[in-house]
């Protein structure tokens, strides 16, 4: 079934159109998007490996994805976390850390702390093929050495400075 994502123009204002994903964003629209960093009581961040069938395969990253035609930023968060991990979460868990908006995309962060056992964490089939708790100082190594997607590890050091003060 294709997902449906809502446009936006440049204020960040849904325009009521609507596109199927991975068919191209219209010029001057864009869509929505989220990312949600998981962390634990001792500070560590949950992290999952994508997949083989996926774009940056076997690279580490935090929780994210687009968000659905319909739903706000914080119900989109919501989901995709249950999706990817498994981790079921109430909307006023996460706190929010802005948003950066892109040449075709608003980009939503979100922060969740909550102690979840890893074996609790569910993988997604074709998405994800692994999980991990690490320490912050481990996950910039692991973007450094490229096992992690670059780009998200700059923009997350950027939008939770707090988690990275080891």
């Amino acid at each position: 079934m294709p997902e449906i994502l809502d446009l936006y123009d440049k204020d960040g204002n849904r325009t009521g159109e609507t596109v199927v994903r991975g068919t191209g964003i219209p010029e001057g629209r864009r869509v929505l998007t989220v990312s949600i960093v998981t962390v634990n009581s001792r500070g560590e961040i949950l992290l999952t490996r994508r997949a083989k069938e996926k774009t940056f395969a076997h690279c580490w990253e935090n929780t994210a994805g687009c968000v659905q035609s319909g739903e706000t930023a914080a119900q989109g968060a919501v989901r995709e976390l249950y999706e990817e991990t498994g981790i079921r979460v109430t909307e006023s868990e996460l706190e929010c850390r802005g948003s950066v908006t892109w040449k075709d995309c608003i980009h939503a962060y979100f922060l969740l702390r909550k102690d979840v056992p890893i074996s609790a964490v569910r993988l997604l089939a074709g998405e994800t093929d692994a999980a991990k708790w690490v320490r912050p100082s481990e996950y910039l190594k692991l973007a450094a050495a490229k096992q992690a997607i670059p780009l998200q590890a700059s923009l997350l050091t950027e939008r939770y400075p707090d988690l990275f003060q080891e």
